[in-house]
């Protein structure tokens, strides 16, 4: 099933109702003292990200619904869903709860839940290549893959690499052909040694994962109209991107200012705005790329 088309179907994204501003957080000098930043929005990129008062839960149910409403009559039924968040409830009957609650509000019965976690703000991109070898190995024909995250009341929102948004995304990896996108595979690169909080993140995990994604799909960097990576701060995002191959041209710097860092969410998130554009047209490649210290995962997709 090695050569087995996938698409990704219903690809979505809801982020938090209220849009506040990085200028009006509190203690915004001292923040930038203690870390050493300069004053300059325009050189970071920031300017606005999203706040919610709503439970991740809700936020979830409300992108899996649409891309579930996308679905189009004739397509595998959806036998498995992974839910990806950076905390689930720390106690069993709770996942119970949770996922329960879930499953029934968007009327999948018999799916089989998956949970991933602990790849940061990289875990949806990481799970995309569980759903690939999922489907591409035949144990499931559809899954629906979502990812939310909200800011919790006592974690910091705004951090040296980025300001964090509340939202969720979510797509359908299928078997089969039809969708916005199809699935061409994903890779990864790790460097455990390398994991550390606020820890750097690598250009060269980058260029290796690349490495393989590429040369699998037998095309060429250079043939990549976009990249979607993570909203981290400008410079971050240009130097590591840049470092790892990618052209300033290829990235895709527009969702920094305007929502920020919606935790795993950014590389969907922003291939869905770079389809949505017209940035990247029918037949054009599209990578994803998300860079945590120690890690790198990525996809490569080709617009339908």
């Amino acid at each position: 099933m090695e050569n087995q088309k996938l698409s990704l179907h219903g690809c979505h994204y809801v982020l938090g109702e209220e849009e506040r501003r990085v200028t009006e957080i509190p203690g915004l000098a001292n923040w930038l003292a203690r870390n050493q930043m300069i004053d300059d929005p325009g050189l970071w990129g920031w300017d606005r990200f999203r706040v919610t008062a709503r439970p991740t839960v809700e936020l979830l149910a409300e992108t899996a619904r649409r891309s579930l409403a996308d679905f189009g009559a004739g397509q595998p039924s959806v036998d498995a869903v992974i839910l990806c968040a950076t905390r689930f409830p720390t106690d069993v009957d709770g996942h119970a709860d949770f996922i329960g609650r879930l499953l029934e509000t968007l009327g999948l019965h018999q799916a089989i839940p998956y949970g991933v976690t602990l790849n940061r703000c990289a875990t949806l991109t990481s799970a995309l290549g569980l759903a690939e070898t999922l489907v591409r190995g035949g144990r499931h024909q559809a899954i629906l893959v979502a990812a939310g995250d909200t800011i919790g009341v006592h974690d910091e929102r705004l951090r040296p690499f980025a300001v964090f948004s509340d939202g969720a995304a979510s797509c359908i990896v299928s078997a089969g052909q039809g969708g916005e996108f199809q699935l061409l595979g994903t890779a990864a690169a790790v460097d455990a040694r390398m994991m550390k909080p606020n820890g750097e993140i690598s250009a060269d995990l980058a260029r290796r994962a690349n490495a393989d994604l590429f040369a699998r799909a037998e095309v060429d960097l250079r043939d990549i109209k976009r990249l979607a990576h993570n909203n981290l701060w400008k410079p971050i995002v240009v130097m590591k991107e840049q470092q790892a191959g990618f052209r300033r041209d290829q990235l895709h710097l527009d969702n920094i200012p305007r929502i920020g860092h919606v935790f795993s969410c950014d590389p969907l998130i922003n291939m869905i705005d770079l389809a949505a554009s017209g940035s990247v047209g029918p037949g054009e490649l599209l990578a994803l790329g998300s860079s945590v210290s120690g890690a790198r995962f990525g996809a490569l997709l080709r617009k339908s």
